[in-house]
């Protein structure tokens, strides 16, 4: 009877996202330059859209997403079920473009999502867009770049940052529990630990303060490791007096726990909580 009620219960929240999802009107605003040679995608809810003889309308909360990639590939439209996701509840998503290792390093990466922070706080109201709301999402080697910017105080005022799923908020403690370091996480951060202190946010997290409010999630992939550098980058995020929030993705892989955003209760139910509570 339990796993029938848990299986009733999956089908009602499945079925409201598929009626959610036929609710909301995309429009998309594709390939919109920056500057730098880089772009961000605008996928406008129907809600921020004009109305009426005055053409009045809402402004929406903005989610900026940064994809995936391991560092290296990767693009735009690598975004899942992100637009339905937001626009389904009014949220504006801008998914933005950044340069793959090697035609910079992380640096010139972290640069490039500064860029399309700041060009989306200038342009986006004429969007339909509110400048004042905004959170920074990242999967992977995004949420290790939206991470690397929020604790770095580069971007100005947000309402949150959600880190959804890396390893590599201390590279020296990754190196350290894996014996070394190996493929994308090689082609991205080398072998100096110089630059693994460098590029790791928990660097920056130990050396200040008064950061937006984080959701870190992880999943089951590489566990132990993936926890146990999230839950320690979390605590050191709170010993700082952030309001940090852990989602544990023990039901989700490393990419599912992306994927699913949106049509599996338990990670929505999670991203819904810390978006409602960031954009009030």
């Amino acid at each position: 009877m339990v796993i029938g009620m848990r299986a009733l219960a999956a089908a009602v929240f499945i079925a409201a996202s598929v009626f959610a999802g036929l609710a909301w009107a995309q429009e998309l605003r594709a390939d919109v330059p920056v500057g730098g040679g880089q772009h961000v995608d605008i996928y406008v809810p129907d809600s921020a859209k004009p109305r009426g003889l005055f053409q009045i309308r809402q402004k929406a909360p903005i989610l900026l997403y940064v994809h995936g990639g391991g560092w290296v590939k990767g693009d735009t439209k690598r975004i899942y079920s992100l637009p339905a996701y937001a626009n389904a509840r009014g949220y504006m998503l801008v998914s933005v473009s950044y340069r793959p290792v090697p035609k910079t390093n992380i640096d010139g990466q972290v640069d490039d999502v500064v860029r399309a922070i700041n060009w989306t706080r200038a342009n986006i109201a004429r969007y339909g867009g509110d400048p004042k709301r905004i959170v920074i999402m990242g999967h992977s080697a995004g949420a290790h770049l939206v991470s690397m910017v929020g604790v770095k105080k580069l971007a100005g005022p947000l309402r949150g940052i959600v880190a959804n799923d890396v390893q590599a908020y201390d590279m020296v403690a990754y190196a350290s529990i894996r014996g070394g370091i190996d493929g994308v996480y090689l082609s991205a951060f080398g072998q100096d630990p110089d630059n693994w202190v460098r590029w790791s946010p928990v660097t920056y997290a130990r050396q200040s303060s008064g950061f937006p409010p984080f959701l870190v999630m992880y999943s089951n992939s590489h566990r132990p490791r993936r926890a146990i550098v999230s839950v320690a980058f979390a605590k050191e995020l709170r010993r700082r007096g952030t309001r940090v929030t852990l989602f544990n993705g023990a039901h989700y892989t490393h990419g599912s726990i992306a994927r699913t955003i949106g049509s599996s209760p338990e990670v929505t139910r999670a991203l819904d909580s810390f978006l409602k509570t960031a954009f009030r």
